[in-house]
């Protein structure tokens, strides 16, 4: 896990100062929208912050992984060959307990650009954003 310092700007490119953005959904505060909890998991996995992408995905999501330990492996390990570069925002948007945010990732992974634009769909599960799924939208 990287620190950080809550002064300093939030990996997740909002231009605000970390403890003013992404730490307190770190701490375990819900976030409020599809797009805080977005950029929270962008600035966990920069941060390898991994507990914080587990917490957050939702239970009937395909990227859930049964065993916690080889999960936390498996994230651990992505987070720690890939330098994250930018996080870009391009649209969000909230239906009731249902959201999505499209976002550009810029990545960096053994010196290659492993960079995604993906539209993301999140649902509220007892009264807090989750991640459920996410489609590619650049192949």
């Amino acid at each position: 896990m990287i620190s950080v310092s809550p002064t300093r700007r939030c990996p997740c490119g909002s231009g605000r100062r970390y403890k003013r953005c992404c730490m307190p959904w770190h701490s375990g505060r819900p976030a409020p929208t599809p797009e805080a909890l977005m950029r929270s998991r962008y600035s966990a996995y920069a941060l390898g912050q991994v507990e914080h992408v587990m917490a957050t995905t939702h239970p009937e999501s395909p990227h859930r992984v049964a065993d916690p330990q080889r999960w936390t492996s498996e994230l651990s390990a992505f987070c720690r060959g890939t330098r994250f570069r930018k996080l870009d925002v391009i649209d969000h948007s909230e239906d009731g307990d249902a959201g999505t945010v499209t976002f550009r990732a810029t990545l960096e992974q053994a010196g290659r650009d492993a960079s995604f634009t993906e539209r993301s769909r999140f649902r509220r599960l007892g009264g807090r954003w989750l991640y459920l799924d996410g489609d590619r939208l650049d192949g």
